[in-house]
């Protein structure tokens, strides 16, 4: 009998997308840029949100799940990728963050519109300045394989991310527009940021 892996017995026992999300809920946040497969993600025990979306993607295509992913687009901002999952036709996502409010989303929303609109108000920066502008998905990720050893290879695969750019995307309001938006209230804008690591975070 073949013996499991670590990494194996891991993904076993990661049976459900929430677990999954709990899972990468443990781990730190790594703020470097460099992005780790998801296997070393496990090996290393930290992710940004990139990295934990490919961890993701492997742990959810264990469960069935197609390997795809959401890419949320900002203006003065960092970007955030999740990984996307569906139940019951609804979708849903699994995610790492440096903020409280931009991980799990439960498979309620009908559409990645829907999902979207679920990131937006809880997507500012330091300074409580709204940043979320646009989302491109499902990026499925069959279709970068072949440059990219995403599941366990050992080299850096940011440039992977840096690609998502070529993917068509949908704007919902233009950075001119966001730029008046109003800001998230210092309470919100607190909560957010409680225990992010502060190398992380994108300095407005």
């Amino acid at each position: 009998m073949k013996l499991k892996t670590s990494l194996e017995k891991t993904l076993f026992k990661l049976n459900t997308p929430w677990k999954v999300q709990e899972y990468l809920s443990r781990i730190p946040y790594n703020p470097d840029d460099y992005s780790k497969s998801a296997k070393r993600v496990f090996e290393e025990r930290s992710a940004h949100c990139f990295e934990g979306a490919l961890f993701a993607s492997l742990a959810l295509e264990r469960l069935g799940h197609e390997p795809s992913l959401l890419h949320l687009r900002s203006h003065r901002d960092d970007d955030h990728v999740v990984a996307l999952f569906k139940e019951k036709g609804l979708w849903g996502a699994v995610g790492k963050s440096n903020t409280t409010l931009l991980s799990w989303r439960t498979p309620v929303y009908r559409n990645l519109h829907e999902l979207f609109l679920s990131y937006f108000p809880f997507y500012f920066n330091l300074k409580g300045q709204m940043s979320l502008c646009s989302w491109a998905g499902p990026i499925r990720l069959k279709k970068y394989e072949k440059i990219w050893n995403w599941r366990d290879g050992q080299e850096d695969v940011g440039d992977m991310s840096a690609s998502f750019y070529e993917e068509r995307g949908t704007e919902v309001i233009s950075p001119q527009l966001i730029e008046k938006h109003p800001k998230a209230t210092e309470l919100l804008t607190a909560a957010c940021f409680l225990g992010a690591n502060k190398k992380g975070l994108y300095r407005a």
